[in-house]
């Protein structure tokens, strides 16, 4: 009985010299599993194709100038239209047996940038090729699916790659996933869709957004993503630079002048400049839909930007708890919750609050948003 269960199990397996042995139930047992072995169980569904249709309604007509003439040709004609046809579903089903795929994504992108998918097809047939296989890819990230088509004969043993370039239109969480695998193979009487499991997520950030935005006179600006430094006695380093008269000794970038065999100085940011800590309110009633799509990508580039200056201390969305942002891990935490984030009803303050160098942000015309450190106006979007 247990070995009876072990056959169950794995059908595939017709080599096993005991699969036709005369144990209690072989009439009870083969039947299913040879259906299951000649119809694959994620098979969705079979249809005649245009072609298809036409080679049924000619060999009616064949059938009724056979049955009236009792001719040989005619009935020898017959036998081997409707013979294409079976002969048809047999080779379609050999085509799709042993074939395994499986659909890549990238897992981040923003807004407008050009992703890739592929799928990675394996034919594991000791034999046969595979031949004339469509992929039907949908996603909600675009506004239709798409087809990839294997464009020639994939041999027993070997793999291929197919890829498709897309481009998200709006940030969120969205899936792709192959809805269908179809062939019209060998002649096109018959279109076999299989039913396929293969999925991949993708988050997509906020868009980047042009803006300006300078804190204090003669400090640091961003102005459409382009930040500068301005040179000091700080702990960050700017720049390293050939020595100049009057450079401070201890200065010197020792590594480096022995690279280039020249003194080198280290150039250092000015000091000073504290992080600043950005704080975002999805508040509904201040925020209509299209602003709020503007505030997402402002507050992603801004943050972005900032962080890669050095000058990103924390953020906080709502009511959370403030995250501070030292690593691109955490950086990237940011970025996930906004795309997910959505417009809420209510004003919601973080308890973790701050006193100085908060960054907010408020309305500024019908789609501009202004941004505030503490509460001084320190830019804003550019049109």
């Amino acid at each position: 009985m247990a070995h009876a269960n072990a056959e169950l199990k794995n059908w595939h397996d017709w080599s096993d010299p005991d699969f036709f042995t005369t144990t209690g139930q072989q009439e009870t047992r083969f039947i299913p599993l040879f259906l299951r072995q000649v119809l694959p169980g994620h098979m969705l569904q079979t249809r005649l194709t245009m072609t298809g249709w036409c080679l049924i309604i000619v060999s009616f007509g064949l059938g009724l100038a056979a049955y009236n003439t009792s001719s040989n040709i005619l009935f020898l004609t017959l036998s081997l239209l409707l013979s294409s046809l079976v002969l048809s579903g047999i080779l379609s089903w050999f085509n799709f047996r042993k074939l395994q795929w499986e659909l890549r994504a990238p897992t981040h992108l923003r807004v407008g940038e050009v992703g890739m998918a592929e799928v990675d097809l394996v034919n594991q047939k000791v034999f046969l090729p595979s031949m004339a296989i469509c992929f039907r890819v949908e996603t909600e990230m675009t506004e239709a699916s798409e087809r990839l088509y294997m464009q020639q004969a994939l041999s027993a043993g070997e793999s291929c790659k197919l890829e498709w370039t897309f481009v998200p239109l709006q940030r969120g969480y969205f899936e792709l996933r192959l809805s269908g695998v179809q062939s019209q193979f060998p002649f096109g009487f018959l279109e076999k869709t299989v039913g396929s499991d293969s999925e991949a997520s993708v988050l997509v950030w906020p868009a980047r957004i042009d803006y300006s935005f300078q804190a204090a006179p003669g400090g640091q600006r961003i102005s459409a993503g382009v930040s500068r430094k301005s040179a000091g006695l700080g702990n960050d380093l700017l720049n390293i630079r050939p020595y100049a008269r009057g450079d401070p000794p201890r200065l010197v970038h020792w590594k480096a002048t022995a690279r280039m065999r020249r003194l080198m100085i280290r150039q250092l940011a000015q000091e000073g400049e504290s992080g600043y800590h950005l704080q975002l309110d999805p508040d509904a009633s201040r925020w209509s839909p299209k602003q709020f799509e503007v505030l997402c990508s402002l507050a992603c580039s801004l943050a972005d930007d900032l962080f890669h200056l050095g000058r990103l201390e924390s953020v906080v969305i709502g009511d959370a708890d403030r995250m501070p942002v030292r690593t691109i891990h955490e950086l990237h935490d940011f970025f996930d919750q906004l795309a997910r984030i959505e417009r809420r009803e209510g004003s919601m303050e973080s308890n973790s609050y701050v006193r100085t160098n908060r960054l907010t942000f408020r309305p500024c015309g019908e789609s501009g948003i202004a941004i505030y450190v503490d509460a001084n106006q320190a830019g804003q979007t550019n049109d």
